[in-house]
């Protein structure tokens, strides 16, 4: 019956979603040479724009309707921040790569449970990407059509959706479901809120003033966009907050960017598992050939219903982009060629 009425759902809101034309801000901030370089090589569908091109000790923004200061909701990217904590915590003594989670989190002996927190980071626990069970799959599927937010879960939501789901385990699959129990664990373990334990172990130490994990309409970045032009509702998590919850500004992730290049929490970065296409993975961070050039790229994306963002660092030249959008429309070409052009 749920499928049928998601079916239903679905041809329905076909009418109802029709493209509409979405254009980059003409208002323009930051470097000249780095905007004629995006009027030259960005091709993407966008409203709100900000690109950086980050060195060990320099810093080039260039925005489109946006600054370095502005909001944007950095999804997927979260993880990266996840797999530092995870870092940050193995440091402080408070757990190891070789920890089951359900030492950690009360999964009443589920298969989830014997997950050490090494697979969790490396997509290795057999988690899917999403929920499956039928509610959390029609309810996913409707937030497509109302431009909702399909992760309104708790805590206690995700843990329950991952004591269902396990199986598999020993093969890469990318599971948000995973990231998500990954950085509750932590939190749980050093005693606090995700948000509070990301504020304390890592933002604060970076002076990253304008990262957070929202809570309320109040605190979340402004509606982005479809692709299609659509403006679509913010998504606030709890639960899915280690996996996509956080907003971001490309001042900050600049800065965080930076701190990587000289050296600081790299061991969240270094490959340690074979992942998907080729690539190799560290605590979420990946490592891929860099197109166009002999060396390797650390790089993650995020995007949410209405964002979209690019992280990638070429630690060999210590040269870093960061790219954010508003539009749900995919920045990665675009962020790469940045990359490999900083030779």
């Amino acid at each position: 019956m749920v499928a049928i009425v998601v079916a239903l759902a679905v041809v329905a809101g076909g009418w109802l979603v029709r493209p509409r034309t979405i254009e980059l801000e003409p208002n323009r901030t930051g470097d000249n040479k780095l905007q004629t370089y995006i009027d030259q090589h960005y091709t993407g569908a966008g409203h709100r724009l900000e690109v950086v091109v980050i060195g060990d000790n320099s810093l080039t923004f260039a925005g489109r309707g946006a600054n370095e200061h502005s909001e944007f909701e950095i999804g997927s990217l979260s993880k990266c921040f996840t797999g530092l904590l995870l870092a940050n915590s193995i440091h402080h003594g408070e757990v190891k790569l070789d920890d089951q989670v359900g030492t950690l989190l009360p999964l009443q002996g589920a298969e989830v449970s014997t997950a050490t927190l090494e697979d969790l980071a490396t997509h290795y626990s057999g988690l899917p990407r999403t929920s499956t069970k039928p509610l959390d799959v029609a309810r996913g599927l409707l937030t497509t059509l109302d431009a909702g937010n399909p992760y309104p879960y708790t805590v206690d939501d995700v843990m329950s959706q991952a004591k269902a789901d396990a199986g598999g385990r020993g093969e890469p699959a990318y599971s948000n479901v995973g990231a998500a129990l990954l950085g509750q664990a932590l939190a749980r373990r050093a005693g606090m809120s995700f948000p509070d334990f990301l504020r304390e172990r890592l933002l604060k130490p970076l002076d990253l003033a304008e990262t957070h994990v929202p809570t309320t309409i109040d605190d979340a970045a402004p509606p982005g966009y479809s692709s299609g032009g659509r403006k679509e509702e913010p998504w606030i998590q709890d639960g899915y907050a280690p996996a996509g919850g956080i907003v971001s500004s490309a001042g900050d992730l600049s800065l965080l960017a930076q701190s990587l290049l000289r050296g600081n929490g790299v061991e969240a970065l270094a490959p340690r598992r074979d992942f998907e296409e080729g690539d190799r993975i560290g605590y979420f961070w990946l490592t891929s050939p860099l197109t166009g050039t002999d060396r390797q790229m650390v790089w993650h994306n995020g995007g949410t219903g209405g964002y979209r963002s690019f992280v990638g660092l070429d630690l060999e030249k210590k040269r870093a982009v960061v790219v954010l959008s508003d539009v749900a429309a995919d920045v990665d070409e675009f962020a790469t060629k940045l990359l490999a052009d900083q030779s």
